[in-house]
Parts: C-alpha cells; sequence; structure tokens
C-alpha cells in the first residue's frame, strides 16, 4: 500500500519532519533546474545562467590538471587506509599549517592548533556545538551567508541574531560598518531578552558583500569579546579570493590604505581561548565538492573535545592525502592564488560595469565569489513578497538566476547576490548583458 506525502513525513522525529517538508535553501531547486540547461551560444543559445552558488569554476580545470598529474605520479600511502587522528593525519595537518603560515595567515600556525572537518558547514556544525548551548545566540553582522542558520541551529540547536549595521548598500562602502557600539547595542538588547549572546561571527572577505574587517576592527572586536568572556570565530574562507584593487577600472572605489589582516595575526598576539578562525579549500580552491574544512585556535580544551565531536565529520582519508601533495607544492600554490586573482578580477569588472549602466548600487568587494547588488527601484511592493516577484521574473525572463536577498537578514528589500564565478567570463558577460537588457525595458 502506497503512503502519501504526510504519513511518511509524520513516521519521523520532531527535527526530522520540518526537514523532510522544506528545503535546506530557498534556491536550490531553481539552481539544479539551471544547471540541467547552461547557456552555450551555439548548443543552447537560450539557455540558463546560475549565477546563485557561490564556486569557483573559473579555476576548477586549471586545479583538475594539477590534481590528476598527483594522481598519477602519486603512490597512496599505507596510513590512508586505516583510522587515524580525528583532527586529521599529523603529516597532513603540518603541511596545511605550512601553507596557512605563507599564504593566509602570514604568521606561525602550530600544527596541533588546526583541526579537519569533512567541509566548512561540518566545521561550523562541530565547532559551534564546543563553544556554546542550546538556545545562546550567534550574533553575525547582517547582511550574511542564510545557511549559517542552519549549520549553527540543525544539531547544536543556536539561535541565530542578525545586526542590522547600515540600511542601503550605498552606505556599506569596502570595508565593513560594523563597531563595538553596535555590538554593545545587541549585548544590551539580549540581555534585556534574556539571551546569552556567546559567539560573534564574521566573515572576511564577506558573504555576500564582499566587503573586509581592518586590522582594528578586528582588534577592537577582539578585546571586546574577551572581556565579555564572548568566542569571537572569524572565517576566512574566502582569504585568498582578492580582488585587484589596484586594476585602474575600479581602484575609485576602494580604501587603498586598508589593506587584507588575517585574524590568526590578532589571535597569535592575544593567546586567548575565545579567538578562534574557520577556513576551508571550498572557494579559494575551487573544490566544495572534496569537503575540507580547517578550524584553528589556541584553546587546547576546545580542540580536544573538537577531536570527539569530529569523529563522524572526519576527511577521508585519500581526500587528506591528495591535498596534503598539493600542500607542499609552494611553486604550484603560487602560481594559483596570482592566476586566481587574475580571473575574479577580470570577472568582477564584467559585473560592475554592467551594474553601472544599470545604474544599480553594489558594495565594491575586496574578495570573495560575488557582488551585492541593490535592485530595489525595481520592485512593485517593497516586501518580500515583491522581492520574490522580481527574483522569478528576472529569471523567467533572462534565464539569469540571482540570490535573492530572502535569508540573508537584511532590512532592506530587492538586493541579490550574483556570483561572478560560476561561468566563464564570455557567458558571464552575456548574462549581464540579459540583465541590462531587462532592466532598461528589453524584455
Amino acid at each position: 500500500m502506497a503512503l502519501d506525502k504526510t504519513t511518511i513525513i509524520s513516521s519521523l522525529s520532531n527535527r526530522g519532519a520540518p526537514l523532510a517538508a522544506t528545503s535546506a535553501r530557498v534556491d536550490m531547486e531553481l539552481f539544479m533546474e539551471a544547471a540541467q540547461n547552461l547557456y552555450d551560444p551555439e548548443a543552447n543559445p537560450s539557455g540558463a545562467f546560475p549565477l546563485n552558488v557561490a564556486e569557483n569554476a573559473l579555476m576548477i580545470p586549471f586545479l583538475k590538471e594539477y590534481l590528476d598529474g598527483v594522481l598519477e605520479k602519486g603512490r597512496i600511502p599505507e596510513w590512508a587506509f586505516q583510522y587515524t587522528d580525528p583532527k586529521g593525519h599529523p603529516e597532513v595537518r603540518e603541511a596545511v599549517a605550512h601553507f596557512m603560515e605563507k599564504y593566509l595567515c602570514k604568521c606561525p600556525i602550530a600544527p596541533d592548533s588546526i583541526a579537519f572537518s569533512a567541509g566548512a558547514a561540518a566545521s561550523i556544525e562541530t565547532s559551534t556545538f564546543m563553544l556554546a548551548d542550546e538556545g545562546d545566540v550567534v550574533v553575525i553582522p547582517a547582511p550574511s551567508y542564510p545557511m549559517y542558520t542552519n549549520d549553527i541551529g540543525l544539531k547544536s540547536g543556536l539561535q541565530r541574531y542578525d545586526l542590522q549595521t547600515h540600511y542601503h548598500p550605498a552606505d556599506h562602502g569596502d570595508i565593513s560598518p560594523l563597531t563595538t557600539k553596535h555590538l554593545d547595542e545587541a549585548w544590551a538588547y539580549l540581555n534585556s531578552k534574556g539571551a546569552a549572546f556567546k559567539i560573534l561571527l564574521l566573515t572576511s572577505p564577506d558573504n555576500p558583500t564582499g566587503c573586509m574587517y581592518s586590522e582594528r576592527q578586528l582588534r577592537d572586536f577582539a578585546q571586546w569579546c574577551i572581556e565579555r568572556e564572548v568566542h569571537l570565530v572569524v572565517s576566512e574562507i574566502y582569504g585568498l579570493s582578492l580582488i585587484d584593487i589596484e586594476d585602474e577600472a575600479i581602484r575609485g572605489e576602494y580604501t587603498p590604505a586598508t589593506v587584507p589582516h588575517s585574524f590568526a595575526q590578532i589571535m597569535a598576539d592575544c593567546q586567548s581561548d575565545y579567538l578562534h578562525l574557520w577556513y576551508a579549500l571550498s572557494k579559494d580552491f575551487a573544490m566544495s565538492g572534496f569537503r575540507f574544512g580547517i578550524v584553528h585556535s589556541l584553546n587546547e580544551a576546545f580542540l580536544k573535545g573538537l577531536g570527539n565531536v569530529n569523529i563522524p565529520h572526519m576527511v577521508s582519508n585519500l581526500n587528506q592525502w591528495l591535498i596534503g601533495e598539493m600542500m607542499k607544492d609552494h611553486a604550484f600554490l603560487a602560481r594559483y592564488i596570482e592566476r586566481n586573482k587574475q580571473q575574479l578580477t577580470q570577472s568582477y569588472k564584467a559585473v560592475v560595469r554592467a551594474l553601472h549602466k544599470m545604474d544599480a548600487p553594489y558594495v565594491p568587494s575586496r574578495g570573495s565569489l560575488f557582488v551585492w547588488a541593490d535592485f530595489s527601484k525595481y520592485l512593485k511592493s517593497e516586501d518580500q513578497q515583491g522581492e520574490e516577484a522580481l527574483w522569478m521574473d528576472i529569471y523567467h525572463n533572462t534565464g539569469v538566476l540571482l540570490t535573492p536577498g530572502t535569508g540573508f537578514q537584511h532590512e532592506k528589500y530587492g538586493l541579490f547576490r550574483i556570483v561572478y564565478t560560476a561561468l566563464p567570463l564570455s557567458h558571464l558577460e552575456v548574462a549581464m548583458d540579459r540583465l541590462l537588457t531587462y532592466f532598461k525595458g528589453g524584455l
């Protein structure tokens, strides 16, 4: 006898039933649809342009060629077939720590201070499980990555509080507008509600704005958190996906005196149990399918406990070995990082050129894989329904699939994230031309 969907869902736990009835993110089903109908100038000129999932497709061919060579020449070690340290094989942790020292953090990183999990989401889940209790609050400046809600909430049971720092994207700039005054206000508000502010979560460069935090900001926030025994976690998952802000076409949009500064340097100076860093290979190294997340902390008790909670989330030993081999090849890493910066800058410029022609405000991106653009003047109603209607109308009329502001938890409607690394540059330019024609009334 066949069971209907309601009966099947009712057989699940109170935790499982809502998950079976909802999508992980609002645009995932459309992404799958668009990915099966990709634009091709000859084979499929009416195809779609999925610009909503943050993957760096530009660098996959370059990376694949290199890793194919490693697999052809390398010999898999015996330890890859056996159980290993839940935080990561010591040999690989040493290679990754050296990579972080030289390229990402620019300061000493001890191999024992890092741990690997099966992707960024797993690193977030295991970390927050260790750092806060069910019902505690993670404060995140808005707008911010929608999937943080699930990563911190589904299993750890933490609550997300989106701290509003501005309304119009034009008031944002390439440096985050967050201040300690904002943190004081959030602290007072949450205390008044009987809620525990336990974690401050920052992403630099940011998702979705692409802005960064200055060294001064990071030091101020670190001191603020240490004094209140709040854990400050900085995700640097886009730390090497940087725009060339000296490029003549865009350099006027930036604050040139402010240079990228890894939070690891501040951690090294402060030596505090309340400061932590996340990294992963999914964005900078176009390896989202390899599931390789990294936590860096100087809190020994946290790392010891993380090893226990991380057992179901360990990175496969085969992936660890392959990535360890790549991390030892510093000549390749230097070439890769430089080429990635060049590719990102060219694609970023293609998007902002079109946005200028549309007279659409946006946040100047210092790094990441996307642009945060304001199409609010085209809304028929300034609410979530109006935003979703515009989003779907754009997709159905142009084939361009963006990420709507829904889920990023910003107060203003009509904001969209444009991933500029999802397609080859020539295809991206066609997508932006179609957006321009749409907004100019041609579609």
